[in-house]
């Protein structure tokens, strides 16, 4: 169905745009329209203007290195319909020694930090972007991580405190293309955040009423090693700049050094509050891309789990959002909950974050026998302990002084920017994956989404209070439908066999050497599955090359794209509320430093 909609969106763009663009067949059942880099912008406009669907909503652009190949880069954007509830991937494809195409920029704001990062991993230049400069290395970094040809353990690099002792020679040649701002700079002006502000005024008062002040990398209230350059005039906030950066952990490169299985276990790690979350939006790529099927009962409970890591994630949001603001009991009660869901955990994958217990295929086992009645006797209190948290915070006059009104974005810039999940919900926006593009079968299951009006942080705060509910919901749901039956999918060569057929078949014992050595081998294709976690819009891009190993392992991140819309919300707040929205969007740092 999928490849028959961009069928359809193919034949109208090939009767606009003549024989600049094509089709290209997916193994796993989607396509894509390749279009030729001159037109990449003409394209772009036409496909959130006039193509079937209208896509208003930029996912993500997706570099893709074929070294050897020419030309040697794939960009693949990926777009959504907020309206007609459907996404689009086009590609288009440059080449070197000099890569480079237009920007998007002033069609979709939202591709802004995306195209930084291609432009800071692969060296990709985009003409036209308003502010292109490396996002997550250092600025005097040279090469490009994600790149093949760049090694995994990187480059040996001499660092300094003092600029001046940096010298050409002290950095090593890197393979590709070099951004270098040049000696000179890094002499003279240590950090080009400033330049950024468009004041002149350096770190401290300018004699005009303005100053410039950092706000973190160490400040607890920043949620993470999150930098914020804030020009103020008195205590209002003029202009925000995001500094990220500091904790990236090479995730997709690592990943593709790893086969399927072991490359799991790093999702677990970019957001640490939503492991199952990223579990389940890995393997559904995975999936995807291998044409397997997971047996029903393994579906089930992997809404179960999903629903869980989303209580417990927006727990932790809500315990310590409210601590930012002074209001400590709240954050034991969240805590008190969110300890029951881990203990669940901890049942079933015998640890109680880190679980990889979702995986290609279904699950790592069944649930034990003590699972059932622990997750009875939560539902059973969760919602009292619910309304405890709406008791202390939802009509407290300080919480409504501190949370109405403040970092507010509205509908349109929040779909401009690609914010999604309660972020983009508290704005009036009724998009939610689970039920514009249902995966795990959300669509049997009988919720609401939940919109707010003002898009301010205290919308935000209502809605997570509500989707919580509806979790709640969907579980007792999910619950009642739950049979006996198999977890993971009879297909020998993807999924280990059972431990009790190992040590009487030999086939068995080789089928389960071979995956746990090796790993399953997938076919030449790209798989992709847009899934909604606690903080938005979650989806791996996974390019397989018929080995074990994922060729491409793109994440897709929520709190990366909320947080390039943060400047838009604290334009014109108190510095003071500049920690409330930051607390409101709810990033995690892991998942953005990717």
């Amino acid at each position: 169905m999928e490849f028959e909609q961009t069928r359809r969106i193919f034949e109208k763009a090939r009767e606009r745009f003549g024989e600049d663009v094509s089709l290209s067949d997916r193994p796993n059942g989607e396509g894509s329209i390749v279009v030729e880099p001159s037109l990449i912008r003409d394209f772009t406009r036409w496909v959130r203007d006039e193509a079937e669907g209208s896509f208003d909503f930029f996912g993500e652009v997706c570099a893709t290195d074929f070294l050897g190949r020419s030309p040697r880069f794939d960009l693949t954007y990926t777009v959504y319909s907020t309206t007609a509830n459907r996404h689009l991937h086009y590609k288009t494809r440059v080449d070197d020694p000099d890569p480079q195409v237009d920007s998007v920029v002033d069609i979709f704001p939202g591709a802004g930090w995306h195209e930084r990062e291609i432009f800071d991993m692969f060296g990709v230049r985009f003409h036209g972007h308003p502010d292109l400069r490396r996002i997550l290395m250092p600025e005097h970094w040279r090469g490009h991580p994600l790149r093949k040809d760049y090694p995994l353990g990187g480059e040996e690099v001499q660092f300094s405190s003092n600029f001046a002792d940096i010298t050409p020679q002290t950095l090593p040649p890197a393979p590709g293309e070099d951004i270098f701002l040049g000696w000179d700079v890094l002499e003279t002006q240590p950090s080009s955040y400033t330049q950024l502000l468009e004041s002149g005024a350096e770190l401290e008062h300018d004699g005009e009423g303005r100053m410039v002040i950092n706000m973190g990398p160490q400040h607890p209230s920043t949620h993470g090693v999150l930098r914020l350059l804030l020009e103020l005039d008195g205590e209002n906030v003029v202009k925000a700049v995001p500094d990220i950066g500091f904790l990236h952990t090479g995730i997709e490169k690592t990943g593709e050094s790893l086969n399927y299985q072991q490359a799991l276990t790093l999702t677990d790690r970019m957001d640490y509050l939503s492991p199952m979350g990223n579990n389940l939006a890995f393997s559904l790529s995975v999936e995807r891309l291998i044409g397997l099927e997971p047996p029903e009962r393994a579906t089930i409970l992997r809404v179960i789990f999903a629903e869980l890591t989303r209580i417990q994630s927006h727990l932790v949001w809500l315990g310590t959002h409210a601590l930012d603001l002074g209001a400590m009991s709240a954050f034991f009660y969240c805590f008190r909950e969110r300890d029951q869901i881990l203990d669940m955990f901890e049942m079933v994958s015998g640890v109680r974050m880190m679980t990889s217990y979702i995986c290609p295929g279904g699950l790592r086992e069944d649930v034990t026998d003590d699972f059932v009645p622990a997750l009875e006797r939560f539902l059973k209190v969760f919602p009292d302990r619910l309304g405890e948290y709406e008791t202390l915070l939802t009509r407290n006059p300080i919480w409504l002084e501190r949370t109405q009104g403040v970092g507010k974005i509205s509908a349109e810039d929040a779909v401009a920017y690609g914010v999604s999940g309660a972020s983009l919900r508290g704005s009036g926006v009724r998009w939610d994956v689970r039920k514009a593009e249902p995966y795990c079968g959300y669509d049997t299951y009988d919720f609401e989404v939940p919109v707010g009006t003002n898009g301010d942080v205290y919308d935000r705060y209502l809605c997570r209070i509500e989707e919580m509910r509806q979790s709640h919901r969907i579980i007792r749901q999910a619950l009642s439908r739950l049979q006996p039956g198999p977890v993971q999918a009879e297909e020998r060569k993807v999924v280990p066999p059972p431990k009790s057929e190992i040590g009487q078949s030999m086939e068995s014992l080789i089928h389960h050497f071979l995956i746990t050595t090796i790993g399953f081998v997938a076919p030449p294709g790209e798989g992709h599955v847009p899934t909604e976690t606690g903080r938005g819009l979650l989806s791996f891009y996974i390019v397989g090359d018929g080995s074990p190993k994922p060729y491409r392992m793109r994440a897709r991140t929520p709190s990366f794209a909320n947080l390039q819309a943060l400047p838009r919300m604290l334009e014109g707040c108190l510095v003071a509320d500049a920690v409330a929205t930051i607390g409101s969007i709810d990033i995690v740092l892991g998942e953005i430093d990717r």
